[in-house]
């Protein structure tokens, strides 16, 4: 009887896990198809940066640890990069009070007036660094755009998107919040361990 308890044990603790764990992360797989994401085939860390923003405050990648970041690249004179702008601020505007930013890099290499007139227009209220001598553009490899980035609070490239989204659908918002996932695998390393200690 003792052993059966055990056997019963064993395998309800795993069927916990296949629950907390399992399922989770398919929901996390379909999302990032959804949202067209490409993840990359090694986890590295994602190129750290300092650019100064639109309104002359400094920002540094690596101050946003512990936080889940969407870098996106855009221009002006770039028409999608435009498009996509009011769904962008409607994301940050959703996940506001979250681990969760928003730095929509801007690469214009002169005007920055006409990034203001922008800002005005679409009322984005995220974090918009310049890159003027487009240095951060060339460390993310960006050739055409726009082109977004996810980084994982731990400061990990966890996808690239390429093109225009719809930033505030549904799969997007699951995404963004999947990120903080990667810092808690702790949890199911418990449930594994207390599963091999039922077994003994």
């Amino acid at each position: 009887m003792k052993n059966f308890h055990r056997f019963i044990s064993k395998y309800f603790l795993l069927a916990i896990i296949v629950t907390v764990w399992i399922t989770p992360a398919q929901a996390e797989h379909n999302a990032f198809q959804l949202l067209g994401v490409a993840k990359p085939r090694t986890v590295k860390m994602a190129p750290d940066f300092s650019l100064t923003d639109i309104n002359g405050k400094q920002v540094n990648l690596k101050d946003f640890r512990g936080k889940s970041v969407l870098i996106n690249f855009w221009a002006t004179w770039c028409g999608p990069c435009r498009e996509e702008l009011p769904s962008l601020q409607a994301l940050h505007e959703k996940l506001s009070g979250e681990d969760f930013v928003v730095l929509a890099i801007n690469i214009d290499r002169r005007n920055p007036d006409r990034v203001k007139k922008y800002m005005k227009e679409y009322s984005l209220t995220f974090s918009v660094p310049i890159d003027p001598s487009q240095q951060v553009r060339k460390k993310y490899y960006i050739m055409g755009l726009p082109v977004s980035y996810l980084v994982d609070p731990d400061g990990k490239l966890r996808g690239f998107i390429s093109g225009a989204r719809k930033w505030d659908s549904p799969a997007s918002i699951e995404v963004m919040r999947s990120l903080n996932n990667y810092m808690i695998g702790s949890a199911s390393n418990n449930l594994i361990k207390k599963t091999k200690l039922v077994s003994k």
